[in-house]
């Protein structure tokens, strides 16, 4: 039995996000106020979810690469950590990467700052099977959406799924998110 195996995940998330633990659906959005656990969930989440799919790979996104450090990179190595699973990931600051020592998968982290870094992105391994957008409201066209979710099409191993997530506070009613 792992460490990980001893975390009861309905403790480690608390109440209110069930359903988005079990969804599958293409795009997953999930908007609340500040302390909402959203980005702690989706962090919980996919440390959970590459252990389960050893296949899968994740790409972590925002408007500027700047912001991703001190963001998600930290919420996902807290998520490890509160999983008991610190030691299976090697946390890499320079360029900002985790990868399971066990498998090879990647958590790719990319700003939409440089357009051109999303387009080259391949996996060495497996699939690129989910992308998570934090603080979604901060990209700025539908366009710059559209050219992530391309990103994720194709084929996966049977029991597998492609899926977005988007956390955000709420935002302006003329935002194109609305």
């Amino acid at each position: 039995m792992t460490a990980a195996s001893r975390v009861d995940i309905s403790k480690a998330v608390g109440g209110g996000y069930g359903a988005f633990w079990k969804f599958r659906g293409r795009y997953r959005v999930v908007k609340g106020s500040r302390a909402s656990k959203k980005s702690k969930t989706a962090a919980l989440w996919y440390i959970w979810a590459l252990r389960r799919f050893p296949a899968a790979n994740l790409l972590v996104i925002r408007r500027t690469y700047s912001s991703l450090e001190r963001s998600c990179f930290s919420e996902l190595l807290w998520a490890a950590d509160r999983l008991g699973v610190k030691g299976e990931f090697e946390f890499k600051r320079s360029p900002l990467e985790i990868t399971r020592r066990r498998t090879g998968q990647k958590i790719y982290f990319r700003g939409l700052d440089d357009p051109m870094k999303l387009t080259s992105l391949s996996v060495p391994r497996g699939v690129l099977s989910w992308v998570w957008f934090e603080e979604a409201y901060e990209i700025s066209s539908e366009a710059d959406f559209d050219a992530v979710d391309e990103l994720i099409r194709g084929r996966v191993p049977e029991g597998y799924f492609k899926q977005i997530t988007l956390t955000f506070n709420p935002w302006s009613g003329d935002h194109w998110l609305k």
